[in-house]
């Protein structure tokens, strides 16, 4: 080989090394990224984190009003909870149809 096209040919692979190791790089944090569950494009990962939100809501919302509210009388509580039972009822018919 001739001396000028030695340098060249160094500065070549120097630069094909770069880039092989660049584009490693790029995968393997790629890679650890997908190992993290999310819910962009798994449905059941998002339900799940739907669940969860939903009941750390529920949760919030007991610890800072309570179960019901504190002047219910027995007789609106137990229509509160007939008609609680009555559209949960409603809800379950609809989803069961889907």
């Amino acid at each position: 080989m001739n001396k000028p096209t030695k340098p060249l040919l160094k500065s070549f692979v120097i630069c094909g090394a770069i880039f092989c190791i660049c584009i490693a790089a790029i995968h393997l944090l790629k890679s650890a990224k997908a190992a993290n569950p999310t819910d962009w494009h798994n449905n059941e990962v998002s339900e799940q984190i739907s669940q969860q939100a939903r009941a750390e809501a529920r949760k919030l919302w007991r610890e800072e009003n309570g179960d019901w509210q504190p002047n219910l009388t027995p007789q609106a509580e137990q229509e509160l909870l007939h008609y609680t039972a009555q559209k949960q009822a409603e809800i379950d018919r609809t989803f069961a149809k889907e």
